[in-house]
């Protein structure tokens, strides 16, 4: 006699899975009773909800049951308008034919794991490979979602699909809002590192752990096939910081190194396979990589824990010693950051060495370097520092030569100074290389001030008469505002109190984001950045009462408008001080301000003093220099100005000096914290300043023109002195880039930075002329372009950066020469006038290829407004088969030139062969 098979045993359902069994089951049998009984078979456990609220809006309620007494007792009693669902383990042979004939279609119903799931994706039939997954039916129940499985448009649910799906929701994609398309190496990873994920996990029935985990090995291979077998050793959680251990062990072939690697093998179980920690190793790499450099500071936190705890494995295996080379690890960018300390200090002594270039980029190569961006920007303005003072510099030759080059140069001297102050927190070795470029490059900066000194008392003596083309304070609004009121053109006026011309190197670079910088006083020439002196003393009610008067004059915020109304700057202009322009609650400013800006006011000027009450106050944090939204509401009130279509003057009264450990010198005539009034001689550090351009008693002062020293009690920072930083004035205007016509004598601004700002690059090899030939087309990409740090021109690539070869004088001739020029000339729809082509083409060469498009455009004779339309010609003419040799960077503001694709392109000398 043949033995009937057991039964199989009773499932676990879910309530997600159990109301869709019960939905089904009610949909495609239809027995006329609207509340049934039915029963299921599964587990007779139900910790979940008593009542459930079905698809077509009955109520079902859930009631265990272990015994068939039970199920009866469920029968028999009273209940109401719902649908009774009985869970029992009982094989439906065991219940009377009497019990069976009350129940839904008096049968027991099994739970069919693959008809419920394939129904739940909307399909007909799994595929044959998904049924051989035998686990994975029951796996699917168990994780439906509670919204159930998404509807698939086929009708057979294939092996991937479910299987993605289910990794999806073990993995904890869902509830980071990410979908299956989100499962990727990745992924896998960082599910790894999330508390109590990998517990979880093992919390799962074995055949799903094999299954699923052969599935993702099968799909992501080497890194999956490791974290599983971490996983397998009780090691899963630790995935992410022993993988950065693995790369910086498994890319060296120390002693050191390779017995660590056997400690580490351990944790792998019996992997045994060094190919596969190596490709897992590369993948977390890469995922801490982007934990690091995530917005989110929760996740970035994620990413540094990661690392520390790497670095204690590190200790743990005896192998601290070994990680000097990794890319990631702190212990490989501490010892970098060591190497460019040392190669800053032996840069002192040897500018010419290039082995501080090469530290720096390979720090800043360092994966860690995104998160210290701080710490990175100051290496580089030490090593500008470098460059500097391994240049020769002359002492200024007059007044005007001295403010001309504190914009131009010096400025940004004091700007590497003030991040090079800020200093280092951690490395001995780099914070003794900051202390000794700092000294030396201040020391330098003392010599350029004395000489500045001299020359600033000579010129005060002889009087405004002797200016020539300098502008003064008191000329601001005669020679840049009143001109634009004459022409119609309405000005907004930003005074920033104190602003120096360290802090104007920075916002310029700013605000050119979404402007486009012009020199007002160009005239027929090339745009540049303005310098302005100061009054004397430089004091806020000296200097800005003569801007505002538009004479030399002394007074305070009433005289300054009393003064400012009389001028000839307009009807209705007006000026608004620290009070008036502060708004109220739910007012970034005042309402009053807002509404001079939008209105038909042709001069509004703001005082912002910002900058001048940190010299008192101090700054919150230690980060050097200025950013944009550290500066009141000036965002905002540009913002407006934009809108209003007015053109931008941002201009000071005076710069300052910042508190750098500074002697203070004892003086009882002081009045202010760098000039005193007495009769006494002009001492160590002193100069004394008499002439018509004081605006003091007796036109006379004696001013310190030693940024170390001061008269009055320690504070952030001073003016009232002769320092080249107190003296000069920057002046930035500004237009919006669609602006058609500029005003008369206004050019835009070729910002060019100091030569040691930016590292040096090579020059091309001189190579002979070739003749005249046809002209094959290159065959290669360009290479990209990447950005430096915060105020850089972008750092081209070798092939954009590299100086001109030799013979470059006659690059654009020989360039306008050849065949393909002529031919590419020649196919473009609107013919562009050769002498256009020629003057830009002779305007990027000459600035080695990086122009700003307006620039560029008013040098080749074209209205600045057209400068993308004449860019986009250009192209069309010189980027051949679409290779850039011509590019707009920068939301079209920068035009680059690629020099050696050029010269690739139309064969010209030193191009290629």
């Amino acid at each position: 006699m043949t033995q009937a098979p057991a039964p199989a045993q009773a499932l676990r359902i879910s309530p997600v899975a159990l109301r869709q069994k019960v939905a089904q089951q009610l949909d495609r049998h239809r027995n006329g009773d609207a509340y049934p009984v039915m029963v299921v078979r599964a587990e007779p456990a139900w910790p979940h909800d008593p009542t459930m609220l079905l698809p077509d809006g009955r109520r079902a309620r859930i009631e265990p049951c272990v015994s068939p007494l039970a199920v009866w007792e469920h029968l028999v009693a009273d209940r109401g308008d719902e649908v009774l669902v009985l869970l029992t383990d009982i094989p439906e042979s065991v219940l009377h034919h009497g019990v069976r004939s009350r129940i839904f279609r008096e049968r027991v119903h099994t739970v069919e794991p693959w008809d419920l799931a394939v129904d739940a994706f909307g399909a007909q039939l799994p595929d044959t490979t998904l049924e051989r997954e035998s686990w994975a039916g029951v796996a699917l129940l168990d994780a439906m979602p509670t919204a159930g499985w998404p509807k698939l448009a086929t009708a057979v649910l294939t092996r991937d699909v479910a299987l993605r799906h289910l990794a999806a929701v073990r993995l904890g994609l869902d509830r980071r809002g990410e979908g299956p398309e989100a499962l990727d190496v990745a992924a896998l990873l960082r599910w790894s590192a999330q508390p109590g994920a990998v517990e979880a996990y093992g919390l799962l029935r074995e055949e799903e752990q094999a299954g699923l985990s052969r599935w993702l090995v099968e799909q992501f291979g080497r890194p999956a096939k490791a974290l599983f077998a971490l996983t397998a050793a009780g090691r899963g959680q630790e995935a992410l910081p022993l993988g950065l251990v693995c790369d910086a062990l498994w890319s060296t072939d120390s002693a050191d190194a390779v017995r660590a690697q056997g400690r580490v093998d351990q944790y792998f179980g019996s992997l045994n396979d060094d190919a596969t920690v190596r490709g897992f190793a590369e993948a977390t790499v890469q995922v801490v990589t982007s934990l690091l450099a995530a917005p989110e500071a929760d996740v970035r936190r994620q990413g540094h824990a990661v690392l520390d705890r790497a670095e204690e494995l590190l200790v743990q295996f005896n192998a601290a010693g070994t990680a000097g080379h990794s890319s990631i690890l702190r212990t490989g960018f501490n010892q970098r950051v060591g190497v460019a300390a040392r190669a800053l200090l032996a840069g002192l002594h040897d500018a010419a060495d290039t082995a501080l270039e090469r530290a720096v980029a390979h720090l800043a190569e360092h994966r860690l370097a995104t998160a210290e961006t701080e710490r990175i920007t100051r290496i580089r303005m030490a090593q500008r520092l470098v460059r500097w003072l391994g240049t020769d510099v002359a002492p200024p030759e007059s007044v005007a030569d001295g403010v001309d080059r504190q914009i131009a140069e010096w400025g940004w001297a004091d700007l590497a100074l003030n991040h090079v102050w800020a200093g280092e927190d951690a490395h001995p070795e780099l914070q003794q290389a900051f202390r000794q470029i700092h000294d030396r490059a201040q020391a330098r900066r003392r010599e350029l001030d004395g000489a500045f000194a001299r020359r600033l008392g000579a010129w005060a003596t002889a009087g405004p008469g002797n200016d020539g083309g300098l502008l003064t304070v008191e000329n601001i609004l005669p020679r840049v505002v009143e001109p634009m009121v004459r022409a119609d053109r309405p000005v907004l006026l930003v005074v920033l109190d104190g602003m120096s011309a360290a802090v104007a190197v920075q916002l310029a670079e700013e605000l050119s984001q979404h402007w486009v910088e012009y020199d007002p006083l160009a005239r027929a020439g090339e745009g540049r950045r303005r310098s302005v002196v100061a009054a004397l003393p430089t004091l806020t009610a000296v200097s800005r009462t003569s801007l505002f008067a538009g004479a030399l004059r002394s007074g305070n915020q009433e005289h300054e408008k009393k003064l400012f109304a009389e001028g000839r700057w307009g009807k209705g202009s007006r000026i608004f001080h620290k009070g008036p322009a502060r708004g109220g609650a739910g007012e970034v400013f005042a309402g009053e301000l807002a509404a001079a800006v939008a209105g038909p006011a042709p001069v509004v000027a703001v005082v912002i003093n910002t900058v001048d009450e940190s010299l008192a106050h101090g700054r919150e944090g230690d980060e050097a220099g200025w950013q944009l939204d550290d500066i009141g509401f000036l965002r905002s009130l540009l913002d407006q100005a934009r809108s209003s279509g007015r053109a931008i003057v941002v201009t000071s009264d005076h710069g300052h000096v910042l508190e750098r450990g500074g002697q203070h010198v004892r003086a009882a005539d002081a009045a202010s914290a760098r000039h005193r009034t007495g009769p006494g001689p002009a001492g160590v550090g002193e100069v004394e300043l008499t002439g018509p351009r004081v605006v003091a008693d007796g036109k006379r002062i004696i001013a310190l023109w030693d940024p170390l020293l001061r008269y009055r009690p320690s504070k952030a920072g001073y003016h009232g002195g002769a320092s080249l930083a107190e003296v000069t004035i920057p002046l930035l205007a500004f237009l919006l880039p669609n602006v058609a016509e500029p005003p008369a004598g206004w050019a835009p601004v070729e910002t060019r930075r100091p030569e040691w700002w930016q590292a040096d690059a090579p020059a091309a090899p001189p190579v002979a002329p070739v003749a005249s030939a046809p002209v094959p087309k290159a065959r290669r990409k360009a290479p990209a372009v990447t950005g430096d740090a915060l105020f850089d021109v972008p750092e081209a690539t070798t092939a954009t950066a590299a100086a001109p070869a030799a013979g470059d004088g006659d690059l654009v001739a020989a360039l306008l020469a050849t065949e393909l020029f002529e031919a590419q000339h020649g196919l473009t729809p609107r013919r562009v006038d050769r002498r256009k082509i020629e003057a830009a083409m002779r305007a990027l060469v000459d600035a080695k290829g990086v122009l700003p498009a307006a620039v560029l455009a008013q040098r080749a004779g074209e209205v600045p407004a057209r400068a993308t339309g004449f860019v986009n010609a250009l192209q069309r003419i010189f980027n051949v088969d679409n290779y850039p040799v011509l590019s707009l960077t920068d939301n079209a503001r920068t035009v680059r030139l690629d020099l050696p694709l050029l010269r690739e392109q139309f064969r010209l000398p030193g191009g290629s062969s």
